[in-house]
């Protein structure tokens, strides 16, 4: 039940290399695939993803198909290590509002946590759970501001539901790297528990055409005390650039 706890508000990397999402999608008929190593060590568990595999597929110019299926290492602080199977994250984005001059993208992103990890071993939660956010993002010059406010549908038995909600500022350095902040936070996720705040910083540095670098680190402000990293390769089939709509891409 502890690991099941900690890992709970766990790998919530959502617009890679942050947590934060954005109304973005793949080009049509394309696909982003990312393939990251993730790491989060709080004083009662270190947890990897090794690695997770994060499939994104552009169904329509603007609506996106989702699929995270993550390999799981728990290390408690009190107990013995745990390896196998997380719990699978499916859902499908829809922007539903273009970027203009003068207004931002818009779109939602309903996702659900699938219990295919074993509850048990605290490799998962043993429940589903939904995610129900609305995203939006703007750009001007060099600069990308984009960010999500959502709320979260709990069913294990101990915990609530609760709010979250992120911003990322992104600026592009150069032609192929991108680096940005993140501040990021969320309500009570179990009965008794406490509000939490963190932030992140990192970037995107493209490799080649297609192949991308994508990396990011941080820690908590407020809540239990956490070291975040996320180190991963994302493959896509066509170019995808922020701040351009998917036909752009």
């Amino acid at each position: 039940m502890l690991l099941c706890l900690l890992l709970d508000g766990c790998f919530a990397w959502a617009g890679p290399p942050f947590v934060t999402d954005d109304p973005e999608t793949p080009v049509w008929h394309g696909w982003e695939i990312n393939i990251p190593f993730t790491l989060e060590n709080t004083p009662h568990a270190l947890a990897l993803e090794a690695p997770l595999c994060d499939l994104n597929y552009g169904f329509q110019p603007n609506v996106q198909l989702k699929a995270e299926f993550p390999l799981l290492y728990v290390h408690p602080s009190e107990g013995s290590p745990q390896l196998g199977l997380g719990d699978t994250l499916v859902g499908a984005k829809w922007r539903f509002l273009e970027e203009r001059e003068r207004s931002p993208q818009l779109g939602v992103y309903p996702q659900i946590h699938l219990p295919t990890g074993n509850g048990r071993r605290g490799l998962g939660e043993g429940q589903p759970s939904y995610i129900l956010p609305l995203v939006a993002q703007k750009g001007w010059d060099k600069f990308t501001l984009y960010g999500d406010i959502g709320y979260v549908v709990q069913t294990r038995k101990g915990t609530r539901d609760f709010w979250y909600q992120g911003a990322v500022l992104l600026y592009e350095l150069s032609d192929g790297l991108e680096l940005g902040g993140e501040l990021f936070g969320n309500s009570a996720e179990e009965a008794g528990g406490d509000w939490a705040l963190a932030f992140n910083v990192g970037g995107q540095w493209t490799i080649r055409e297609g192949y991308n670098l994508l990396f990011a680190a941080g820690h908590s402000l407020a809540g239990e005390s956490t070291t975040t990293v996320y180190l991963g390769l994302q493959i896509l089939t066509g170019i995808s650039k922020r701040g351009g709509s998917a036909n752009e891409k």
